[in-house]
């Protein structure tokens, strides 16, 4: 009996051309892991913010803080701390820190730790100014 899973795997790699996959631990078949493509690089683009201002982006599952920090220059980081995954909370005011609200890490706009328990900055994007717009390079 084939296993629910092991179906959908075979039709997935039949459509790719890559084979059968057994369920795992069955004598049935070689396996095949399926790999996912590699990420393209993409751009995002956002209305820009007020000087001091953090808003958020999403691109798919990424979510983002997006802050200008000064006339000329923006950062882009990501919302997901680096102690467990929580999604950092935007600051309410400018200058503040964006907070994790899972175990209390607080990090600068342009990703640094301020306090842990997260010891790793948030990732950040290469981002810049295009008139009124943010541009971000994701992937």
């Amino acid at each position: 009996m084939v296993c629910r899973r092991a179906f959908l795997k075979s039709l997935a790699a039949g459509a790719a051309g890559t084979g059968a996959i057994a369920c795992g631990g069955s004598a049935g078949g070689p396996t095949s892991p399926v790999t996912p493509p590699p990420a393209v690089a993409h751009t995002i683009r956002t209305p820009l913010p007020a000087v001091g201002e953090t808003r958020a982006e999403f691109d798919g599952d990424l979510a983002l803080a997006v802050t200008r920090l000064t006339q000329g220059s923006v950062v882009a980081v990501s919302r997901t701390c680096t102690h467990e995954g929580c999604t950092v909370l935007l600051p309410d005011a400018a200058e503040r820190t964006l907070d994790c609200p899972c175990h209390g890490s607080r990090f600068t706009t342009a990703g640094a730790v301020v306090n842990g328990p997260a010891a790793r900055a948030l990732p950040a994007f290469p981002a810049r100014i295009d008139g009124q717009e943010v541009v971000i390079t994701v992937g």
